[in-house]
């Protein structure tokens, strides 16, 4: 039987000043599931992070991590927020060991550990760059092996690709499909690309417009390993074609002339 590792129970955030950000939204995520949440922009999803992070506390519901209640404590999923926030004056290898660090691990261990990895990311030979030196692809990689490095078997990922060019999103979606088939992390993912959110997924949740509500979960029924020639399937262009029309119900007015969601950027807190 499959272990729910992750699981949210009608949670509710209405800030101080009254906005409702999140109305009751419930949902599960198995161990070494990919999990896709999408919606329009401002429907939650980054306050929903928060809130599983432990970085904010929900008003009501509950957030369970391995069937225990985890609201307010941080430190037990890793977190990859949409910005790589890597700190210009550290090399890739300190910014690497960051989280060890913090969490009182041995540095030499890590050291060692982090340069074992360096290879799996694409990272060899900048261990003593600087992040200013680094494409915007190689930053995400060195912030997706720091969040790694932090030893967290669940991990959300709040929209690392939204600032990268179209070729480069392309090659990382490529790169995390082959790099989660090796760690098999559980994972829980923020995208506003339908066809990003399809083709990296094991099932898709979908949010509505403030306050958010789960509109609708699709199990995604794609044969693994997946490659991006899959986008041009029937059985993918269908699904794609139902989730479409999932957010023009949930927001009309967020979606664009090329039958996207909004990509207005989003803000709120990270760690």
């Amino acid at each position: 039987m499959t272990k729910v590792r992750l699981k949210l129970e009608e949670v509710h955030k209405t800030y101080p000043d009254g906005l409702v950000a999140l109305d009751g939204v419930s949902l599960s995520v198995e161990e070494g599931e990919f999990v896709t949440i999408i919606g329009p922009s401002g429907c939650g999803k980054s306050t929903l992070f928060n809130l599983i992070a432990g970085l904010d506390l929900p008003g009501r519901g509950k957030i369970l991590l391995d069937g225990r209640e985890i609201a307010g404590r941080t430190g037990l999923v890793g977190y990859m927020p949409q910005k790589d926030l890597l700190l210009p004056w550290r090399t890739v290898l300190e910014n690497l060991i960051l989280g060890p660090e913090l969490a009182g691990e041995p540095r030499e261990r890590a050291r060692r550990e982090a340069l074992e990895m360096l290879p799996w990311f694409g990272l060899e030979g900048f261990t003593h760059s600087y992040p200013a030196t680094l494409s915007g692809g190689m930053r995400q990689r060195a912030a997706f092996l720091r969040t790694v490095l932090c030893h967290k078997d669940v991990m959300l990922l709040d929209e690392p690709f939204g600032a990268l060019d179209a070729l480069t999103r392309a090659q990382m979606q490529v790169w995390l499909l082959d790099l989660w088939e090796r760690l098999r992390r559980t994972v829980l993912f923020v995208t506003h690309d339908i066809d990003e959110a399809l083709l990296l997924s094991d099932r898709v949740y979908v949010l509505s417009a403030r306050p958010g509500r789960v509109r609708s979960e699709m199990a995604v029924r794609l044969a693994r390993p997946r490659r991006l020639e899959m986008v041009t399937t029937a059985t993918f262009m269908q699904m794609k074609k139902t989730l479409l029309e999932t957010m023009e119900l949930a927001a009309p007015a967020a979606l664009a002339a090329n039958g996207k969601p909004d990509r207005t950027p989003q803000t709120g807190a990270v760690g």
